[in-house]
């Protein structure tokens, strides 16, 4: 029987709930489990800074920004990142409701998870398969996360850290001309930047409004 440090982060008491019943009901002759969880970035970010865990459980979009989010760094794929830099070692998997193909993309191009299973997938099944294969060194995607992968395998469009920057900015009521004191970018760069990430978004024609829209239900921001 092997014993694993899992850590699961969400900030919804509902899902973090689950995790406890679920591994709770996996066969203790393969695993003894010892599940931490987190509700939050702070609390997620002490708890890896402090242990090593063989598995982290990750959701994307942890905290909206707001006031006490303020540089907009607060999610999952920050806490990835920094599991990556600390715990090399630790197997990643998101779980998370977002199936946007660039989301995704740009997700394996920070972090590289060892699984990704869409929300609406989750089962207990889904689950104990998803740490047989990374606990083997093997992956685990589930079917729309594998079938977004297929339909961008050549697809070479990513947003990159600057892209980010913009659209977090103006959703917080910052204008364009304004976005200079937070991107090494000039205002010129910057429409060109908006202008890419509307057709990007296939909203070429649309304002910032609906550029922020379209950002937040594809959770860039």
């Amino acid at each position: 029987m092997r014993t694993l440090k899992i850590l699961a982060v969400d900030d919804h008491q509902l899902i973090l709930k689950g995790y406890k019943y679920t591994f709770a009901d996996i066969n203790p002759a393969k695993y003894n489990i010892n599940l931490t969880t987190a509700s939050s970035y702070l609390e997620a970010k002490q708890l890896i800074e402090t242990n090593v865990y063989d598995v982290a459980f990750l959701d994307i979009q942890i905290e909206k920004p707001d006031a006490e989010n303020l540089d907009g760094n607060k999610t999952g794929e920050n806490i990835g990142v920094l599991l990556r830099e600390i715990s090399p070692k630790t197997k990643i998997i998101f779980q998370s409701s977002f199936s946007d193909s660039l989301r995704i993309s740009n997700i394996f191009s920070t972090v590289n998870p060892d699984g990704y299973i869409v929300k609406t997938e989750v089962s207990d099944e889904v689950l104990e398969k998803a740490l047989d294969n990374v606990l083997s060194g093997s992956t685990y995607y589930s079917r729309s996360a594998v079938d977004v992968f297929r339909k961008t395998m050549t697809n070479n469009i990513m947003i990159n850290d600057d892209d980010k920057e913009i659209l977090y900015r103006l959703s917080l009521g910052i204008k364009t001309k304004d976005l200079v004191d937070f991107v090494n970018l000039s205002v010129t760069s910057i429409e060109t930047r908006k202008r890419k990430l509307k057709f990007i978004f296939d909203i070429e024609n649309e304002n910032d409004l609906a550029l922020i829209n379209e950002a937040k239900k594809r959770g860039f921001i």
